[in-house]
């Protein structure tokens, strides 16, 4: 392997990477460590660029094993059509791992030198790794860092010996020259740099869509259960509901849903995971209120120019809150529609099928005045009044920390939606109605669980709302009614009892719960008292 020689060899490069080094520490001095990879991959191009230079991001580089297309690699950054940059966040130091993997990268562009960077400790660290001497040093890294496309297998790697023609190809929208590879066979003929299809110079890459697949596939497998019979990969998803036979009278439950302009709040701070976990529980929390435990789970996520890690961030999110209630993650669609969606916005949104004895189904029909209301604490704004919350805040230092909030509010607006489901399932047999609230808040989702005859009132002091929703109110000079029109107000979950079992269910339930209001006589309204 090439050793780190930085200040003895000299590369015709030197300038070029004294230049990047110069902008790699102040993207260490701006963003500090914590973050994810990406954030310091996207900054470090926004620094090239600005200083003239010529900079792509995940530049992909086809890989050519026997006149076979197998698949590619994806530098982090590519400068001036010459010059590796591969950029890590890791806590620990940079390993021979790291090396090998921008050896790989020198082999397959030719480019004399390369540049690795670590920005996940504390002050940055730098290698400088040189092209490796012979086609020995670097093909027995090869298959640790490729990517395969989906049903595309790579050759045994005990088959491949220094005589196997092994090519590359660097593709980009620039008339840049392809990168030929060391190869023991030289008489082998050299691939032209491939030409991009339409489609892709209309801004849909399939190949990018292919890589945010498999970067989620393994975690998206990892919820499914016995039930799943077919899942991602397929043109649809299979679910054995043979299960439902022992039920009595089993009933589906379904709703769709999405996040709202809480997608573009997260993609302006760069944090993507929390909306995952946004879309799956409003999706749980709204079965629920009808009694129902969830099956499975399916996304759609769309964006104007999709960014494999990207969405694989929110997937992954997905993945995590499916888990967190025992629930498959079927399957899905990523789609990328440049013209449709400004660039950097994307959506998100799922569908969700649950299952539910139809004697069980909320609400009951035996809602009466005088029973109680119970609400349960919402983890922050959840997913709903968002358009507003970011007019409130628009220009505000998203990373400041108001008073009594305790964290910035960038964390206190994200704060990813939680779900009831954990909580409430096992008390359903005790509660005569679930409201789930969202748009609308108290004043319309309410209603739409009482009969026609009955009235619902909320004693707004029997809970202490939370320093961000009168934050909120200062900030935007809302009157309260409109709080409770748009806003959860610290409550997300309102459940309707019979007075009788309310204390012994306050005991039960393993959290925190409120007395907020009861049932009377009345016409289908909520009264704020």
């Amino acid at each position: 392997m090439a050793k780190e020689k930085t200040g003895l060899v000299k590369t015709p490069l030197d300038e070029l990477t004294y230049k990047v080094n110069g902008l790699a520490m102040q993207v260490m001095r701006e963003l500090r460590s914590g973050h994810k990879e990406e954030f310091y991959q996207r900054r470090l191009t926004e620094l090239c660029l600005e200083a003239g230079l010529q900079a792509e991001m995940e530049k992909r580089v086809e890989v050519w094993i026997n006149e076979s297309l197998v698949g590619y690699l994806y530098l982090d950054l590519w400068i001036e059509n010459s010059l590796v940059v591969e950029c890590k966040a890791l806590s620990h130091d940079l390993t021979n791992h790291e090396l090998h993997q921008v050896l790989v990268y020198l082999a397959a562009t030719g480019s004399p030198v390369g540049m690795l960077y670590n920005f996940g400790k504390s002050t940055l660290e730098f290698k400088r790794v040189l092209k490796p001497a012979s086609m020995q040093d670097w093909q027995k890294y090869l298959y640790r860092v490729i990517w395969t496309p989906p049903d595309t297998t790579l050759p045994r790697e005990d088959a491949i010996s220094s005589n196997t023609p092994i090519r590359f190809s660097v593709i980009s929208d620039l008339a840049n020259q392809p990168a030929v590879l060391p190869s023991a066979d030289k008489s082998a003929p050299v691939r032209d740099s491939v030409i991009e299809s339409a489609y892709s110079r209309s801004g849909v890459d399939i190949d990018a869509g292919n890589r945010a697949v498999e970067l989620m596939k393994d975690s998206v497998k990892a919820t499914y259960n016995e039930s799943v019979l077919a899942g991602i990969g397929s043109f649809g998803g299979l679910f054995d509901a043979s299960a439902l036979k022992q039920m009595d009278s089993p009933v589906l439950v379904a709703s769709t849903d999405g996040v709202g302009t809480k997608v573009k709040l997260a993609a302006s701070v760069g944090r993507y995971r929390g909306i995952g976990h946004d879309i799956v529980n409003h999706c749980i929390n709204d079965i629920l209120v009808q009694g129902a435990r969830p099956l499975f789970f399916m996304d759609y996520f769309a964006t104007s120019k999709l960014n494999p890690e990207q969405t694989a961030e929110v997937v992954t999110g997905i993945v995590e809150a499916c888990k967190e209630s025992d629930m498959a993650l079927l399957g899905g669609e990523t789609a990328e529609m440049p013209g449709v969606y400004r660039d950097g916005e994307f959506d998100v949104a799922g569908t969700i099928v649950g299952v539910l004895e139809r004697s069980r189904l909320l609400p009951r029909p035996n809602l009466l005045a005088g029973d109680l209301i119970l609400g349960l604490p919402s983890s922050g704004p959840h997913t709903n009044g968002y358009s507003l919350i970011r007019k409130v805040f628009e220009g505000a230092d998203l990373e400041s920390v108001h008073h009594g909030l305790n964290c910035s509010l960038a964390d206190a607006l994200l704060a990813p939606h939680r779900s009831y489901y954990s909580t409430l399932y096992s008390f359903l047999p005790h509660i005569k109605a679930l409201a789930h609230v969202t748009g609308g808040g108290f004043i319309e989702n309410i209603p739409r669980v009482l009969p026609e005859k009955l009235n619902a009132v909320i004693r707004l002091d029997s809970w202490q709302v939370p320093p961000l929703w009168k934050l909120i109110q200062e900030q935007g000079n809302i009157s309260t009614e409109e709080m409770y029109r748009v806003f959860n107000m610290g409550i997300g979950m309102i459940a309707i009892v019979d007075k009788s079992v309310a204390a012994d269910l306050q005991l039960s339930i393993p959290e925190p719960t409120f007395i907020i209001g009861e049932l009377i006589g009345g016409k289908r309204k909520v009264i704020l008292a």
